[in-house]
């Protein structure tokens, strides 16, 4: 995941769908605030993590670290601008 368009729909897509199926009112406040919560700590972590390992900036091993608050933003540039 090293191109960053990809990256940007990996991560806006998903998060665009929740928004979409709450505005139709297919999925209830309670499953939709569910949703955004495995949507910020679980599917994020992960789609960051890939993308700094793919960059080779972290080791695989070692993306569960970014579910720590505040981790992220010592990648900031690798992640969103290049």
């Amino acid at each position: 995941m090293k191109n960053l368009i990809v990256y940007y729909c990996y991560i806006l897509v998903p998060f665009g769908i929740l928004i979409w199926l709450s505005k139709m009112e297919w999925i209830n406040p309670t499953l939709f605030v569910g949703c955004l919560l495995f949507y910020a700590l679980v599917y994020r972590t992960y789609t960051d993590g890939k993308r700094l390992a793919a960059k080779k900036v972290i080791p695989e091993t070692k993306i569960w670290k970014l579910v720590i608050p505040g981790t992220r933003i010592y990648y900031f540039k690798e992640l969103y601008l290049k």
